[in-house]
C-alpha cells in the first residue's frame, strides 16, 4: 500500500513541478511581449492565446498537489461540531463524492480531447493551435487530481476515524 501512496504522491509532485515550469514559461512569454511592444513596436501575436492555455495548464497540473497538501478551500465549521466519528463519515462521503465528480470530469475531458483531435479543431486565432493540446494538459491535471482523491479515500478507509483531525474545541466521541 505504501508503494501506491508514494507513486501517487510522486505523480502529484511531478504535476506541481510541471505547473511551476509552465508558470515560468508563461512569465517569459508575457515579459517578451511587453519588451517587444515597448521597445520594438512588434508582437509575438500569440502571447494572449498561449498565456491563457498556460494559465489553465498550471492550475490543473497543480490540483493534485494542492489537494494533497490541503490547500483547497474547505468549509470547516462542522469539524468542531460533529466529533471525530461524525466528521470522519462526512469526510468519507465528501471524498467519495469528489472522486466520482473528478472521475466523471476525466471521462468528459477525455471525450472532448478525442473529439477535438478527430475533427482537427483549432483555435480561431492566428496561431491556429490544435485544441486537443491544451485540452490534453487539462486532462492530465484532472487525472492527477483524481488519483490523489483516490489515495485520500483509500487512506480514510484504511485508517478509519483516526485519519481525521478535529479542532481542539472539546468535541469528542
Amino acid at each position: 500500500m505504501n508503494v501506491f501512496f508514494k507513486t501517487i504522491n510522486k505523480i502529484s509532485d511531478l504535476g506541481a513541478i510541471l505547473s511551476a515550469v509552465v508558470f515560468a514559461l508563461m512569465t517569459i512569454l508575457l515579459l517578451s511581449e511587453v519588451v517587444l511592444r515597448t521597445f520594438f513596436g512588434s508582437s509575438t501575436e500569440v502571447s494572449g492565446e498561449y498565456s491563457g492555455y498556460a494559465l489553465a495548464a498550471l492550475i490543473y497540473l497543480g490540483l493534485g498537489f494542492s489537494f494533497r497538501e490541503g490547500a483547497h478551500i474547505r468549509i470547516t465549521f462542522l469539524r468542531e461540531r460533529l466529533g471525530r466519528t461524525g466528521y470522519f463519515i462526512l469526510e468519507l462521503l465528501c471524498t467519495a463524492f469528489a472522486m466520482v465528480l473528478s472521475g466523471l470530469s476525466c471521462i468528459f475531458i477525455w471525450e472532448m480531447v478525442l473529439t477535438s483531435k478527430a475533427r482537427n479543431l483549432v483555435a480561431y486565432t492566428p496561431a491556429e493551435t490544435p485544441l486537443y493540446i491544451p485540452q490534453a494538459l487539462i486532462l492530465v491535471g484532472m487525472i492527477i487530481l483524481t488519483l490523489q482523491i483516490i489515495a485520500q479515500l483509500t487512506a480514510l478507509i484504511a485508517r478509519g476515524p483516526q485519519a481525521v483531525e478535529i479542532a481542539d474545541s472539546g468535541a469528542e466521541d
